[in-house]
């Protein structure tokens, strides 16, 4: 009796064990640090910008300021974003626009499957190229997506139509300063705190 019962423990003991292994390793694959310049087409627009990550937390530095902002910090464990407006010497707190969130999973959002279709090299880095169909607004659309084979990292998706794509070249994966992700001295807040913004 005394043995049965210390093998369901135990039992018991190494599925927590496995749970815990899975949610660590889970939140690992989400949670890449890198440098990298991104690229943005949108029909005719196309932005670019210099990007480092840490975590849950982004950074963007445009070649051509984007709404007035030459640098975005995006902090999702805050909730909100800081606008650095340098020629004003100013930042605006404002709520996570959606073109700041960074996609850095291998599964895109409403995704309905994924299906290989072979391997490539892309910007450096030895990948798998899918074919991705998501729901959009009650629509599937069509993707192809590079995906890194080590990182797991999409560096490259691009809609079958051809009218929306983004792409990360020259990345480097190694840890971030934390101080990349933090407000610069000396700059004055231009509005209230997001928490009093309606």
């Amino acid at each position: 009796m005394r043995k049965r019962g210390r093998r369901e423990k135990s039992q018991s003991f190494l599925g927590w064990l496995a749970i815990f292994a899975f949610v660590v390793t889970a939140h690992d694959a989400t949670a890449l640090d890198f440098s990298a310049e991104r690229i943005v087409k949108n029909g005719k627009k196309v932005v670019t910008a210099h990007v480092n990550a840490k975590d849950d937390r982004w950074r963007f530095e445009f070649a051509q300021p984007q709404g007035g902002a030459s640098i975005i910090i995006v902090r999702i464990d805050r909730q909100s974003s800081w606008l650095i407006l340098s020629r004003r010497r100013q930042y605006l707190e404002t709520p996570i626009a959606d073109e700041h969130r960074l996609a850095v999973s291998e599964t895109m959002e409403g995704e309905l499957s994924r299906e290989l279709v072979g391997d490539q090299m892309l910007n450096g880095y030895p990948t798998e190229l899918f074919d991705v169909t998501v729901a959009e607004n009650g629509k599937a659309r069509q993707y192809y997506q590079w995906v890194t084979k080590v990182q797991r990292f999409p560096v490259k998706t691009v809609s079958k139509e051809g009218s929306w794509s983004e792409e990360f070249r020259h990345v480097i994966f190694t840890k971030q300063s934390p101080f990349l992700f933090e407000l610069p001295q000396r700059l004055d807040r231009a509005n209230p705190p997001v928490e009093t913004q309606q």
